[in-house]
């Protein structure tokens, strides 16, 4: 422990408060300049569709802030989307009789698309089929 403090009083003999603040300083707008750039990001994302939840791999583009800002504020969020706003592609019988539809990855990326005015929805992975409810 005493050498711990001997070298932090030797190190606070050698640099100048001064120059931590302007390192530090620097640090900040460089971060800051690189979340200005756009990136493109894989992300998690959970839709709820007519009440049955999907975990929908999506590939998003935006500006470092806006991603940074989605992926912190979104951890509980989920985008509940109506079946009348998405095509689907197939039905699919399984050997027990459920009927289940296959959601086109067009309609899905469109309506992501819709629900996240700052970021770019590029593309989205593989959809897992939902089970038919006829009401």
């Amino acid at each position: 422990m005493e050498r711990v403090k001997s070298f932090l009083k030797w190190l606070r003999s050698c640099i100048s408060p001064g120059y931590v603040a302007m390192l530090v300083a620097a640090f900040i707008l460089w971060y800051m300049t690189k979340l200005g750039e756009t990136y493109t990001t894989e992300h998690e994302v959970e839709v709820v569709v007519d009440g049955q939840v999907l975990d929908v791999s999506c590939t998003i583009r935006g500006k470092g802030t806006n991603l940074i800002g989605y992926t912190f504020a979104s951890k509980q969020k989920s985008f509940e989307i109506p079946a009348t706003e998405l095509s689907f592609d197939s039905s699919i019988t399984d050997s027990e009789g459920k009927k289940y539809r296959q959601i086109s990855s067009s309609s899905m990326q469109h309506a992501l698309s819709s629900r996240m005015p700052d970021i770019e929805v590029v593309g989205v992975g593989v959809i897992p089929p939902m089970e038919f409810v006829q009401k």
